[in-house]
């Protein structure tokens, strides 16, 4: 018996606790990561908001390109009408994300000095204007 009860001595006395010190510099740690792999990624979404407003405004370009060679009457209110445009179009599965850029605003259409239409976003030319 005494053999068991020096081995749960001994076990007592090896057991070591964590200290709040060495707590406090692991959650340090693991802030510094979690800070620098978020700066990473405010980046990357910066990048991707940027490429679906792009990909966007190319989509809306030539839907309504294609809908005006149809029905050239539609130029003439094309900056008010363009959305229900969009909407009634049989080739836009989501119309809803189409119509709008990558921070969630509305695009911008509107006709040239040729009568071209031009989509513009105002985060898109905020973001490229930044990152020059």
């Amino acid at each position: 018996m005494s053999s068991s009860l020096f081995k749960k001595k001994l076990y007592k006395q090896t057991k070591r606790c964590i200290t709040l010190v060495e707590m406090m510099v692991v959650i340090f740690i693991i802030g510094l990561i979690v800070s620098v792999i978020g700066f990473r990624y405010q980046g990357g979404l910066e990048k991707g908001k940027a490429f679906k407003t792009e990909t966007s405004i190319d989509k809306v370009e030539t839907i309504l390109n294609l809908q005006v060679a149809e029905k050239p009457q539609l130029l003439d209110n094309i900056e008010k009408d363009w959305k229900e445009i969009i909407r009634k179009d049989s080739l836009v599965k989501d119309p809803e994300a189409l119509i709008k850029d990558g921070w969630g605003d509305d695009l911008e259409v509107d006709l040239d000095d040729n009568k071209a239409i031009r989509v513009k976003s105002k985060n898109l030319d905020a973001y490229k204007s930044k990152n020059k």
